[in-house]
C-alpha cells in the first residue's frame, strides 16, 4: 500500500513540474518582441537606422531613401504588426518598416 501511495505521490509531482514548464514557456513567447535600436553596436556598425531619411548618404553612398526594411528580403513582412517586423540579419530584433541598414536586400520578384 505504501508503494502504491508512493507511485501516486511522485506521479502528482511529476504533473505539476510539467504543466509549470509548460506555462513558463508559453509566458515567454507571449513577452513583447526586442526592438532593434540605434544605440545597439552591432546595429551601430552596420549604419542602422530607424528612418531611412536619415541615412548618413556620404558615409552610405550606395544607399536610396526607397531603401526600406519593409521592403527588405530579410524582414519578415508575413509577422509584421505595429510597423515592426522580425529581421533575420539582426537575429529576429524587431524592426521598423521604415527603418535602414547598409545589409539591406532588394526582394527579388
Amino acid at each position: 500500500m505504501q508503494s502504491t501511495q508512493n507511485n501516486r505521490r511522485v506521479f502528482m509531482m511529476r504533473v505539476v513540474a510539467g504543466g509549470a514548464i509548460l506555462a513558463s514557456s508559453q509566458a515567454s513567447r507571449a513577452q513583447a518582441p526586442e526592438k532593434l535600436t540605434e544605440a545597439d553596436p552591432y546595429a551601430k556598425s552596420m549604419g542602422f537606422r530607424l528612418d531611412t531619411s536619415k541615412v548618413d548618404q556620404a558615409r552610405y553612398p550606395r544607399h536610396e531613401v526607397a531603401q526600406l526594411c519593409s521592403k527588405c528580403q530579410l524582414w519578415d513582412v508575413a509577422a509584421a504588426k505595429d510597423d515592426f517586423a522580425a529581421c533575420s540579419f539582426f537575429g529576429d530584433r524587431h524592426t521598423p518598416k521604415g527603418g535602414w541598414c547598409k545589409n539591406y536586400k532588394v526582394i527579388k520578384a
